[in-house]
């Protein structure tokens, strides 16, 4: 959100006396979780359209009426729970049951829109208000003041305690950042702290260049600036003798609004209120501007999402800074809309836009705002937020005819908000959609069309929306396993019962896992090997065993030996191997046939065997007898 400044400083003495009656303390408690439906105030249904189901909303724990100091933000996510940034401190929501989000702890710590993220068990908010101190008690004070804005962190090891570990002052705060991991190792994150200047200013002043924090994940309280660059200079930095004639009024660039990095691909795409770059992160401390990208048609260089392919870029303008509603035929088609950047060795070049369909009502405020890639095969379909405008899913593939696939859109308030309102940000978590409503709360949302099974089984350990995962869907095909027999013994041994089997055209086998064979919650599948085929979707548990679990056989099951194998989402490539044993059929005896003995001989030698060896024992003894007699 580009909302300007000079809002925040006539609303200072209000918020910093919020920060003094809450302090840095948590408020309210874990709520109780309920499954109902989510019911709507009369007059406030939202329209849905194209597969979306509404599973849960959450209220805006903050809120108090229509107040702008206490709207809800942006999102992100840590197994299972979801961090819900507000411009009076953060939210955090257990998700373990998306139906049943309970709130586990709601902390007062103002600062701006505090854009959030997380790393492991820390949360880490950009502060973008000119704050008295770094305190959660503190005030809001005028720019050309002394004042302090940058990055807090928390930690988040007792969610429904965090404990406000670290600060870090910046010249400029940060309006948003972005988290990119350290190739090189585990034990630290880069933050990319993306500001710009919007007036008279102690500190801010000028183009401002591109901060980078280091936060040790083990030691917070050392986070600290390693790195500072300017992406620009005088001569590539959009200025007002830039813009076109019947173009729009595009912003100055006194520095990015917002970076969405890819670290699998060691790229990153940056929108500066007047360019839009992508960027090489091949070195995270010494990000290289590739290709630089303008438009007549943008006012303001929101934010990018890219393809899971790398291949094309999705960028939002928003025109008015969200203070407008863009969304009527007043502003066309391609003005406060998405654009379509194909990635070329040439440049980046535009392939199409997309508008919000439905016109919204002039009491209403409404632009392409923040969202996130749906993880489709081979499609380009986003979630985005459109403020009061709602959520629309989108499929992006074929940039020059878009295709809106879904959507959720409250009515009016039956009046205009003096500030921004709606959904700030929608992003795809675990098969749902999680939207952040600025007054009304937490809104979660499941798309029904068979077209996101793959995306609703994708299994995220977490998610920073700015740092864009790349995704990848093991279960589509066929695991391989080894031939060879000194490959095939370091494998896991799946046990299956019963392993031996008489040859049939079908047979049914139990298949089980001990303890930490898989990772905790995965789905895995029970693989079938001759023909490649699943037999059976199974959720691991908590402790990462596989629970005995029947499967079907497709047969003709012939003597010989085949491969039965499970293999989890989250832990793959790694298999859990069976090999089931089909043995050679056995004859069963006639029933008229005599039986035979263990080397195949008649029954009868077993009788006429013994019978003899004594006939001829008594005949001896018998001889000897009367040959004593005659002597």
């Amino acid at each position: 959100m580009a909302a300007g400044r000079a809002w925040s400083l006539a609303r200072g003495a209000v918020t910093g006396l919020v920060a003094i009656v809450l302090a840095a303390s948590a408020v309210g408690g874990p709520a109780t979780a309920q499954s109902e439906p989510p019911v709507a105030p009369p007059g406030r249904e939202p329209s849905m359209g194209g597969g979306i189901e509404w599973v849960a909303h959450r209220d805006n724990p903050f809120r108090q009426g229509d107040d702008a100091d206490f709207i809800n933000s942006d999102l992100a996510f840590s197994g299972d729970y979801l961090v819900q940034g507000n411009y009076a401190g953060f939210s955090i929501w257990d998700i373990a049951d998306p139906a049943a989000p309970a709130l586990v702890s709601a902390v007062s710590c103002p600062g701006g829109q505090g854009d959030i993220s997380t790393v492991g068990n820390l949360v880490l908010i950009a502060i973008d208000e000119t704050m008295s101190d770094d305190s959660c008690a503190a005030g809001r004070v005028p720019e050309t003041e002394e004042n302090w804005e940058g990055l807090r962190v928390f930690d988040i090891s007792d969610p429904a305690a965090p404990r406000y570990a670290a600060a870090v002052r910046t010249r400029c705060g940060g309006h948003t950042h972005t988290v990119v991991p350290d190739p090189a190792s585990t034990d630290r994150v880069f933050v990319y702290m993306n500001a710009y200047s919007r007036g008279a200013s102690l500190h801010c002043t000028g183009r401002n260049p591109l901060q980078i924090i280091e936060v040790p994940l083990a030691a917070p309280e050392n986070a600290a600036i390693v790195s500072e660059l300017d992406l620009f200079d005088d001569e590539t930095a959009f200025g007002p003798e830039d813009r076109v004639a019947g173009g729009a009024e595009t912003r100055s660039t006194t520095g990015c609004h917002d970076i969405t990095a890819y670290p699998a691909k060691a790229l990153a795409v940056a929108a500066c209120r007047g360019d839009g770059l992508l960027l090489s992160i091949a070195d995270p401390l010494n990000p290289v501007v590739l290709q630089r990208v303008r438009d007549p048609a943008v006012t303001f260089w929101h934010s990018g999402i890219f393809d899971n392919d790398a291949t094309r870029i999705v960028f939002q303008d928003e025109l008015g800074d969200g203070f407008i509603n863009t969304c009527s035929p007043a502003y066309g088609t391609d003005r406060g809309a998405d654009a379509v950047w194909a990635i070329q060795p040439e440049g980046l070049v535009k392939a199409g836009t997309y508008k919000l369909p439905r016109e919204q009502s002039d009491l209403e405020k409404c632009v392409a705002h923040s969202g996130g890639l749906v993880p489709v095969p081979g499609r380009f379909i986003v979630a985005q937020a459109w403020l009061e405008g709602g959520v629309s899913v989108v499929d992006l593939t074929d940039p020059a005819a878009p295709v809106e696939l879904a959507w959720f859109d409250r009515p009016s308030y039956g009046y205009s908000m003096d500030y921004t309102a709606g959904i700030w940000a929608v992003y795809p978590y675990r098969g749902y959609l999680y939207a952040s409503d600025m007054y009304e709360g937490l809104d979660v949302l499941r798309l029904t069309d068979p077209l996101f099974a793959d995306a609703a089984r994708y299994d995220d350990t977490s998610l920073n929306p700015q740092t864009q995962p790349a995704f990848s869907w093991v279960w589509r095909e066929a695991p391989v396993v080894p031939t060879a027999a000194e490959e095939r013994a370091p494998l896991e041994t799946l046990a299956v019962e019963p392993a031996e089997l008489e040859p049939a055209e079908t047979a049914t086998v139990t298949v089980s896992l001990p303890a930490a064979s898989l990772t905790a919650g995965e789905t895995a599948d029970v693989w079938w090997m001759p023909t490649q085929a699943v037999l059976a979707t199974v959720t691991a548990s908590a402790d990462g065993a596989l629970a005995p679990t029947e499967v079907n056989l497709p047969g003709p099951l012939v003597p010989g030996s085949y491969d039965l194998v499970v293999r989890g989402d989250a832990s793959a490539p790694k298999l859990a191997l069976a090999s089931v044993v089909v043995a050679e059929h056995t004859a069963a005896p006639a029933a008229d046939a005599a039986p035979e003995t263990p080397d195949g001989g008649a029954w009868w030698l077993l009788v006429l065997i013994p019978f003899a060896i004594a006939l001829a024992y008594h005949a001896a003894l018998a001889v000897r007898r009367r040959r004593r007699t005659l002597r």
